[in-house]
């Protein structure tokens, strides 16, 4: 029986393995060209690459469009082995570089929508005001409870496994919490470097701005099914695809949820198409007869 595979794409990258540009060089993908086609379409100069540099690091812009010009190129890799997904999912802003391995939506487009969203929501970003934290060791109850005790106006807008969730909010709201939530015992807190709130209630205002920002783009059916983060509901068709990218920027996600889709769905085999191992770190946690598939060994 042959392996069902699926491709899940990351957010950002929190940790580079430094295996990522030698595996690219391996493949013969010169990653120089897709940041020179990002930088075309934006009109802008994204600067090569280097593990060194702080141009990408210290950026939120430029973080995100690093994210996901390596998962597209991770993702053109596997294909062009053959390795064909029978299923995609994107895990918060990683929906845009899963939108181009569905060949829903060009590179070019993927990155013309990041940098539109960044700049839709730019009098919230960069303020200062708000934040993001995650919570490790703690179940989505305890962290429940203490938001509705100290801090009500936060919110979780991601769960990640049984004992990992992401928060968002003020960030004066953010920083009590992760306090109090080490004080209840959990593992590990810590505070995102993202100053936008993505996934939250703060971005609802902006929900109609960003539907006819998707509806200006070309948008094509999903050649791949892909599996929302939202609501878990499977789709291909093109207003699905703009549904989601709307949901996906102003409610919350599930990524939970998400895997254990992949898994009913009789996946066996995860790709995770991207820089660093954060969502191989999620999956330890996850339960499910599959296998998290390292791309530096295919």
């Amino acid at each position: 029986m042959k392996n069902k595979a699926a491709f899940i794409f990351p957010a950002f990258i929190t940790e580079f393995t430094r295996n990522e540009i030698e595996f690219l060089d391996k493949n013969s993908i010169d990653f120089n060209d897709y940041l020179h086609k990002a930088s075309v379409a934006l009109n802008i100069d994204l600067p090569e690459f280097s593990y060194n540099t702080d141009i990408y690091r210290n950026d939120e812009l430029n973080s995100q469009l690093l994210a996901y010009l390596l998962s597209c190129a991770f993702s053109d890799i596997l294909q062009k082995k053959s390795i064909v997904p029978e299923l995609i999912a994107g895990y918060s802003m990683g929906i845009y570089a899963s939108f181009y391995a569905a060949k829903s939506i060009s590179i070019e487009d993927g990155a013309k929508l990041i940098f539109s969203a960044y700049n839709l929501v730019n009098d919230i970003t960069g303020t200062g005001i708000y934040g993001m934290g995650a919570i490790i060791g703690l179940s989505t109850e305890d962290v429940e409870n203490l938001i509705k005790n100290s801090t009500p106006d936060l919110e979780i807008i991601n769960i990640n496994n049984e004992h990992s969730l992401v928060i968002a909010g003020k960030k004066k709201d953010v920083i009590i919490v992760l306090k109090k939530a080490k004080e209840e015992g959990a593992f590990s807190t810590a505070e995102l470097t993202i100053d936008t709130p993505y996934h939250s209630k703060y971005l609802l205002k902006y929900s109609d701005r960003f539907e006819n920002l998707v509806n200006s783009f070309s948008i094509k059916e999903a050649v791949i099914p892909v599996v929302s983060t939202y609501d878990q509901r499977i789709f291909t068709q093109v207003s699905e695809v703009k549904k989601e990218l709307i949901l996906n920027l102003t409610r919350k996600i599930n990524w939970y949820k998400t895997m254990q889709k992949l898994i009913e769905n009789n996946v066996s085999e995860i790709y995770e198409c991207g820089a660093g191992k954060d969502l191989k770190k999620i999956s330890r946690f996850i339960d499910g007869n599959y296998k998290m598939k390292s791309i530096y060994k295919i």
